[in-house]
């Protein structure tokens, strides 16, 4: 049986942790072993209950989402924390993630979708809802960044999990939807990092859309 995933819920709203609350309890591969309602509380709670994976908000009183996130990682680097928000522009995302968030969900995202996410996390992917990860290539096609002389070639199953990847789907979704071994599209993924030089499953959209591979 696979290891349970420890999370640490933090959302100064009540309703969003008690929302979070219910659907995490329907699911026995994660396990709610703690809630915050404020940044300042997340150190504490966590040196607790000890999660693997903190959701954390973005927008909260006296202490936020970008600068808890700062602190939990100084404490603990191992920790995993996944953003949840209502706020998709590029810039909020970059701001957490430049601060060593692992992944960053948008808040209308489904149940299924969100301990996907966690799952996905707590395994060292790094996650970003559909709708920021179009702004953020939109932003670096506008920039004209691209370099597209002297690209490695790629086989076939690597274009298609590159698509799949673009849609925001894990590795386990891939994998399923292409009926091969989560482990083989695990190495496909590390064999597109090492072709191109780049490190996560975002840099990979960003450079598949330069290059003319996928639209979006």
């Amino acid at each position: 049986m696979s290891e349970v995933v420890r999370v640490l819920v933090v959302d100064d709203e009540a309703l969003v942790r008690h929302a979070l609350r219910a659907f995490l309890s329907g699911d026995d591969r994660v396990t709610l072993v703690g809630e915050a309602a404020d940044g300042t509380e997340v150190i504490d709670t966590a040196k607790v209950t000890k999660p693997d994976v903190i959701l954390m908000d973005i927008k909260m009183t006296s202490v936020g989402g970008v600068e808890a996130t700062r602190r939990i990682l100084e404490w603990n680097p191992n920790c995993r924390v996944l953003a949840l928000t209502t706020f998709t522009t590029e810039w909020r995302a970059l701001e957490v993630l430049r601060a060593g968030a692992c992944g960053y969900l948008i808040k209308n995202s489904t149940p299924a979708q969100i301990i996907d996410a966690i799952i996905a996390a707590h395994a060292g992917d790094r996650v970003v809802s559909p709708e920021v990860q179009e702004r953020f290539v939109r932003a670096a096609v506008e920039a004209g960044d691209g370099q597209l002389s002297d690209v490695p070639a790629l086989s076939d199953r690597e274009r298609q999990i590159i698509e799949l990847i673009a849609k925001g789907l894990t590795n386990a979704e891939i994998a399923e939807d292409l009926h091969y071994a989560e482990g083989t599209v695990k190495a496909d993924i590390r064999h597109i990092n090492q072709l191109w030089g780049v490190d996560n499953r975002l840099q990979i959209v960003l450079r598949a859309t330069e290059l003319g591979i996928i639209s979006l």
